[in-house]
Order: C-alpha cells, then sequence, then structure tokens
C-alpha cells in the first residue's frame, strides 16, 4: 500500500526527488515525507508548526526592540547602535503580519473545536498555535496552515528587522547528535560545527546532513529546561538567541563585573553558568543598548 505523503510545500527529503522534477542536480529535494499516521503532514511538518508558531511570536517581540525611533530628514526608523536604520514602516509591517496570522489560526482552532480563546497577547497566541499544532497537521487546510507559519517565522527579511545588529554568519555550537563511523562499530557525537545563516530559516550540519529549524538545533544542544552549561555552549545558546556574536570571553568578563555567578569548573576545567541566568542578563543589557 502506498503511503501518504506530507502535503506541506516545503517538505522534501534532501537529496530524494519526485518523477516530474524539472532539475534533479540542483534540487536539494522535493520528495516529500511520508504523512503522520491520521494527520495531513509528515512529523517534521508537525513539530514544526508547533516552533514556527513560537518562534513568531519571538519575532514579534523582537521586532518591538527595534522600534527605537529617531527623527533622521523627517524619516521615522528603527535604529541599532550596531547597524544601518531600518524602516519603522517594515518593522510594523512585520509585526503586524505575525499577530494577523497567528489570531487568523487562533480563531479556526478556536471556533472549530469549541475553545475559549487565549490572552490577546502574541505570546499567548502563539503558546495556543502550538499546542494545536497535531490537530493543525491534520486540518483540512493543513498545507497552508504550515505554509503561512512558515513563511512569518522563516522569512529572512524579518530576521534581519528583529536581527539588524546581528551577523550574517553564526556559530552556534557543534552537532551534538550521536554518529556511528563507517564500519558501524563505534558511535559518538558528530561534533560538526554548525553555523545559522541570516537568509536561512534551516540550519544544516554539512557532517551527518540533518537540517532542522535553529530552534530544534538549541533544544538537541542544550535541552529544554537547561540549567549548568559551560561558557562555549553558552555562548552559542546566546548567539542563536540574539543573532549577534556572543564568546565565551564575554561571558567571564560579565562574571567578573558580578554580573553572573559562575557554577565552578566542570570534568574538564571548564567554567559553568547558570544558562537561564546568562539569558536574563543578555535580554536586558542588550535591550538597554538598544535604548
Amino acid at each position: 500500500m502506498t503511503s501518504t505523503l506530507c502535503i506541506a510545500d516545503h517538505c522534501g527529503i534532501t537529496g530524494q526527488h519526485q518523477p516530474d522534477c524539472p532539475n534533479p542536480t540542483t534540487c536539494r529535494g522535493c520528495l516529500p515525507r511520508p504523512a503522520a499516521d491520521g494527520l495531513r503532514l509528515c512529523e517534521v511538518d508537525t513539530r514544526r508548526i508547533a516552533e514556527d508558531a513560537r518562534t513568531a511570536a519571538v519575532l514579534h517581540e523582537d521586532l518591538a526592540l527595534t522600534l527605537i525611533r529617531r527623527g533622521r530628514g523627517g524619516e521615522r526608523v528603527a535604529s541599532s547602535s550596531l547597524s544601518a536604520p531600518v524602516p519603522d514602516d517594515e518593522v510594523m509591517e512585520a509585526r503586524h503580519a505575525i499577530r494577523a496570522t497567528l489570531v487568523s489560526l487562533v480563531r479556526i482552532i478556536a471556533d472549530e473545536r469549541g475553545l475559549h480563546l487565549p490572552a490577546d497577547e502574541v505570546s499567548a497566541l502563539g503558546a495556543y498555535v502550538a499546542h494545536h499544532a497535531v490537530w493543525l497537521a491534520a486540518h483540512g487546510a493543513a498545507d497552508e496552515h504550515a505554509r503561512d507559519l512558515r513563511d512569518i517565522a522563516g522569512d529572512p527579511r524579518t530576521r534581519r528587522l528583529a536581527y539588524p545588529a546581528g551577523t550574517d554568519r553564526l556559530y552556534i555550537g557543534d552537532c551534538p547528535l550521536i554518529v556511528a563511523d563507517l564500519d558501524g562499530a563505534n558511535e559518538g557525537p558528530c561534533g560538526t560545527r554548525l553555523h545559522a545563516y541570516g537568509d536561512q530559516p534551516l540550519v544544516q550540519c554539512t557532517g551527518c546532513g540533518t537540517e532542522e529549524t535553529v530552534e530544534w538545533w538549541q533544544r538537541q544542544l542544550v535541552g529544554d529546561a537547561p540549567v549548568e552549561v559551560d561558557a562555549y555552549t553558552a555562548a552559542a545558546d546566546l548567539a542563536m538567541r540574539h543573532r549577534r556574536e556572543v564568546t565565551p570571553a564575554m561571558l567571564r568578563k560579565w562574571a567578573f563585573k558580578g554580573d553572573v555567578k559562575p557554577l565552578g569548573k566542570d570534568g574538564k576545567g571548564r567554567t559553568v553558568f547558570d544558562l537561564n541566568e546568562l539569558r536574563g542578563h543578555a535580554t536586558k543589557l542588550w535591550a538597554q543598548v538598544a535604548a
């Protein structure tokens, strides 16, 4: 029996092509993955519905940080001390698109499932959509929902507006996925350096070939509820979250100034920090810098 394929427009297995692929030599892969049982999307794109909803809510919040207006020849702009001014209307348009998409999905879920609406805050809207990701993946318009969320969460223009001071290429850590060697005798972490690029919503490991969202890689690198991490892992995590270069030396400087408290050393002699404390300090610090 032929399995049903995922209907998401952006679904494709790397290196595998449909019979009518117009250019297999340049196509990254257009053969969709099999849909999950009872759903119209594959497991990967079902998960990405939730990730894109949460990412879109974060983008909406981070776009607000760029809305520090300065008069410039009569033009209202959002500005960063580390980058060129960004037109204010473009930022507002991006935020409106995010909110409108999430509101539309929330209304579909609430109306068709007979549920209460969440709080009228974008963070709550994103969490609500993410919570109902599996239901959306089984919906008759699952492909539209997946595409709409991918458009607002993965649009490189929106990311450049949200993180105007970010670099185009960020090191986010070493691939932690377990792989076997060529003869299959030994297994260990892939270890390939991972880089996120400003115009690409997905990060690909050139070692094992895994291609996923930045948020997915973040969970593999530090977990869902991280507590103690070394300075290198912490720096990569902050670089991902804030789209700017962060180094272990910067974190050690924060510790020296008393802004954060190191938790000691790990077995390899590396300084260990509370990642949640670092995240809180970074958010507060860079929000102040922008202001």
